[in-house]
């Protein structure tokens, strides 16, 4: 097992954006993947303790490399032995009713780990616009697994944003990215929080659902939003293959996104192979850290395996459902 140290100096080498070694990239996926324990413990929790008839979504992910090293280097001080969403579980509930409920059970459920910290950014928005609900658990070995709770609005809102970064190689949640789509970013999460009975964030709380439709419009128009997401995203081809053709089809994917010729590779593994699954997961995203390709890769679990394009939507270039209510917001129908 490696010390705190040793990972806390692999994450100062990602924060300098210096090359790690071969040793140093197996110590690191090694280190990251040591959490896929903690994330089943919480993955059985919540499909035995939350309603089914209220989840749209209940997914399991082992951070990229990438993202680690963007969140490093967002936050200057943050340690990477200390990162707290390393493993994450994304429950997208149908409605705020049923957030409301799930995170009245979460608090109030019994676990052999803390909770370290919670985020209400559901009823407090970031600046940027970002919503949801997240608990942070730390287990025995200070490991923290990060469960997102969000409505399903929420998640539209999300994976857009993500999936518009993905097309202009930015990541909006960091601050890069074009000012003006920012700003269409942050007026729909207002107009989806007002549409929750929910507060605007801080910068529109004066404004009424009006006068915040109205600005969505212009700004639809503007960018010719609508437009530049339905060009962008209905071109992508997905590919599909198991990697193991005997026994049930199972519910662990690696979803491997490639910019360069817009194609998205689905392969899919039965549980008994899940270690075979993280090998390949971690052989490949070593490839894709050094020959730096233009390209993302990610473990996933889903309960649903036909929900993993609603899951990561940016994976697949995805934004129908963002499309089908900007467009009965430009008609004054949403």
């Amino acid at each position: 097992m490696l010390s705190k140290r040793k990972i806390d100096n692999i994450g100062d080498k990602l924060k300098l954006d210096q090359d790690l070694n071969k040793e140093e990239l197996k110590q690191l996926l090694s280190w990251r993947n040591s959490f896929s324990s903690t994330l089943d413990y919480y993955h059985s929790k919540l499909k035995n303790k939350l309603n089914h008839n209220e989840i749209s979504i209940l997914a399991r992910r082992l951070k990229r490399i990438e993202s680690i090293q963007i969140k490093l280097k967002r936050f200057k001080t943050m340690r990477l032995s200390t990162l707290q969403d390393v493993a994450g579980l994304r429950v997208v509930l149908k409605d705020e009713a049923s957030l409301i409920e799930a995170y009245s059970k979460l608090r109030g459920l019994p676990t052999k780990h803390k909770l370290k910290r919670l985020d209400d950014y559901h009823n407090n928005p970031k600046n940027d616009g970002y919503r949801g609900v997240h608990l942070i658990y730390q287990n025995e070995n200070s490991n923290m697994v990060e469960i997102q709770l969000r409505t399903q609005l929420e998640h539209i809102w999300a994976t857009a944003v993500e999936t518009y970064g993905e097309l202009q190689n930015t990541s909006f949640k960091t601050g890069s990215g074009n000012k003006e789509w920012k700003e269409f970013f942050a007026f729909l999460s207002s107009y989806f929080a007002i549409k929750e009975n929910c507060s605007p964030s801080q910068e529109h709380i004066t404004m009424s659902q009006k006068q915040i439709r109205s600005q969505l419009k212009k700004f639809i128009k503007k960018l010719n939003v609508i437009e530049h997401l339905n060009a962008s995203t209905n071109s992508i081809e997905v590919i599909v293959n198991k990697y193991n053709e005997t026994g049930r089809k199972g519910k662990y994917a690696l979803l491997e996104l490639n910019l360069d010729n817009k194609t998205t590779s689905v392969k899919l593994f039965n549980k008994k192979d899940v270690e075979t699954a993280i090998r390949i997961y971690t052989e490949r995203e070593f490839e894709i850290q050094s020959n730096k390709l233009n390209q993302n890769i990610v473990f996933v679990n889903i309960d649903d395996i036909e929900k993993i394009e609603s899951s990561y939507p940016n994976y697949f270039l995805s934004t129908q459902k963002l499309l089908e209510i900007l467009s009965k917001i430009v008609l004054n129908e949403y």
